[in-house]
């Protein structure tokens, strides 16, 4: 006995097999893809460095223009000028006209794990340089509105003592970074004028 469908025939069992079949695969892929894996945004010091100096071997310029926005980078890195130093490097880069990327990639210098000795080398030696006999013990704080508030005297260290170890940072990264990118700039022409095979 045929049960009742009333007036309309009864879909074939196969088409209904079907149309299942496509349901469950179209749920499984849309679960799959709900569910992929995607990488941390937030990685270590070490990741972070080594990813920098991937970006840095794929900058583009000549040696000089990449070592000078280097330098720049360096060199702000070490200024207490919390949160706007990409911001100056790139500005100080665009000015002496060196590499903006590079300058912006080598803030990297100022981490969460080098802030407080940078910072507090910063203060000791302009404290020395000053002729400051009162000095600190230690020192935190997270923007420069908090190292004003600190006092004008500790500001005034930490900058003077900034642009000096800066200056010196710098100019050793310009040196390094200029000898790199030439050997690479070297090895890469080399690469290029070499004959290939003969066929």
């Amino acid at each position: 006995m045929k049960p009742d469908t009333g007036p309309y025939p009864a879909p074939p069992i196969t088409a209904i097999r079907a149309s299942d079949a496509g349901t469950v695969a179209l749920t499984m892929n849309s679960t799959h893809h709900q569910y992929k894996k995607k990488p941390p945004v937030f990685t270590g010091p070490r990741e972070r460095f080594g990813q920098m100096l991937v970006r840095m071997r794929q900058l583009e310029g000549n040696p000089h223009y990449i070592a000078l926005g280097t330098a720049v980078g360096i060199f702000v890195s070490i200024t207490p000028i919390i949160p706007l130093q990409t911001i100056v490097a790139i500005a100080l880069a665009f000015l002496v006209r060196g590499s903006k990327s590079a300058a912006a990639l080598s803030t990297w210098l100022s981490n969460p794990l080098t802030i407080p000795v940078v910072y507090f080398a910063n203060y000791k030696l302009g404290c020395m340089l000053l002729g400051y006999q009162k000095t600190l013990d230690s020192i935190a704080f997270d923007s420069f509105s908090q190292l004003m508030e600190l006092g004008l005297e500790v500001t005034w260290a930490m900058m003077v003592g900034g642009v000096v170890i800066g200056a010196i940072l710098g100019t050793a990264a310009y040196f390094i970074t200029f000898r790199v990118f030439r050997t690479i700039r070297r090895r890469t022409r080399q690469v290029e004028t070499e004959p290939g095979p003969r066929p």
